[in-house]
């Protein structure tokens, strides 16, 4: 016992410096000073919530009525904006140590966990800025403490817990729905089999869903519960930097920040085949031909199977390498080291993947390393959405708990 304090101790130090730097850089750069681009659109949508534009209705639902709530509790004051804004930073590396408790890891695994995440550049400098994924990743560590809450004491009430963060996670961002699949399908088919309680889920499921499809009829005129899909999937298979939607009376650009990026420097120059020309691909929507005009867009893009995989490959680079925008700004020390900081993730994914094959090569099959390799390669392989390192964002805390789970020997990860 003596032994474990000096270790326990040593995290218990690096959780202390990363809420002292999480705390600092919600203040030092107070989220309000930063209201461009996507931050400026998001919090925009707060106060529209109830009047939307075309990019509100397009966007999911929960982050905005997050940042509308955000509003009305602060009034707007740039100081309880910060504070808010550091406590969900601050909470954020604590949720995924309950998390990895509840998954078996004992006390000292799991601190090491809470330290990994805490001290990691690129989860704390995103907490400066209005992004989804502030939001997202404490409700993915809720989830996943949920789903391991689940596996422990099985019942219908804890699978429902599991399946309501769940949802919360993907009305936040669409991305986590292969992770919440995965999840929710490993803790039925463990602790359940029953089909009532699916029949449950999917009632609860479309209680929290309904909402979103309604004000998504009327304002964009078909129904998108999670969000409009067919903004990223346009502009990703187009091939063009920036794609034009021309709606009503009004129009709006919108492009990936990766057509911006040299992910390699200052190692190489590539960059995205489309970053070096300045190409617009134009569309006109109409909301009452619903999602008709939306789908011939997409249709009227068909590329072969060499652009295909020539967009993958691109896709790929960026997931491995890309800084993660807009919490990339060198100018800023947040900013620089969650940059330089992007060097750390392909090693560690290729590390937590090798360490996640070979336990599946011994049929050693447990849910949080086989969540982290289906998620992984969903990420890496998707060909829908043009990449980003913004997108490896929601990965990253499951890869460091992984990471850990990987080098804890087996008698570490007993439930406790």
């Amino acid at each position: 016992m003596l032994s474990k304090r000096p270790v326990q101790f040593g995290f218990y130090g690096l959780i202390f410096i990363g809420t002292v730097l999480r705390i600092v850089s919600c203040f030092q750069h107070n989220p309000t000073a930063y209201l461009f681009s996507d931050p400026k659109r998001h919090w925009l949508n707060g106060e529209r919530l109830f009047s939307p534009d075309f990019m509100g209705a397009s966007d999911p639902i929960l982050y905005q009525i997050y940042v509308a709530a955000v509003r009305l509790l602060t009034g707007g004051n740039a100081i309880l904006i910060a504070g808010i804004c550091a406590l969900l930073s601050v909470l954020m590396p604590w949720i995924y140590y309950r998390a990895a408790r509840e998954f078996g890891l004992t006390r000292t695994p799991g601190l090491a966990v809470w330290a990994l995440i805490a001290i990691t550049p690129s989860l704390v400098a995103i907490y400066h800025y209005f992004m989804m994924e502030t939001l997202l990743l404490p409700l993915v560590g809720v989830a996943l403490w949920m789903t391991a809450r689940h596996l422990r004491k099985g019942g219908r009430s804890a699978f429902l817990w599991a399946v309501f963060f769940w949802l919360l996670a993907s009305l936040t961002k669409p991305t986590v729905v292969p992770l919440a699949a995965v999840c929710l399908g490993w803790g039925w088919w463990m602790k359940s089999r029953r089909i009532s309680d699916v029949l449950l889920a999917a009632a609860f499921a479309a209680i929290l869903l309904i909402p979103n499809t309604i004000r998504t009829q009327h304002y964009l005129g078909f129904p998108a519960p999670l969000g409009n899909p067919w903004l990223t999937k346009i502009q990703h298979r187009s091939g063009d930097k920036t794609i034009r939607i021309h709606f009503g009376k009004g129009q709006w650009n919108f492009s990936s920040p990766s057509c911006y990026m040299q992910p390699l420097e200052p190692l190489s120059f590539w960059a995205m085949r489309r970053a070096w020309e300045e190409s617009v691909a134009e569309i006109s929507i109409n909301s009452k031909n619903g999602v008709t005009d939306w789908k011939l867009a997409y249709r009227n893009l068909n590329t072969g199977w060499r652009e295909w995989f020539a967009q993958l490959g691109e896709n790929v680079l960026m997931f491995l390498f890309a800084a993660s925008w807009p919490d990339n700004n060198a100018a800023e020390w947040d900013g620089w080291l969650s940059s330089i900081s992007r060097w750390l993730w392909a090693p560690l994914i290729f590390f937590v993947l090798d360490c996640n094959i070979r336990e599946f090569i011994r049929k050693r099959f447990e849910l949080l390393p086989v969540a982290v390799t289906a998620f992984t390669l969903f990420l890496a392989f998707q060909n829908v959405a043009t990449s980003e390192g913004r997108y490896r964002k929601p990965l990253e805390p499951l890869l460091l708990m992984n990471l850990v789970w990987a080098v804890s020997p087996a008698h570490k990860r007993e439930e406790s």
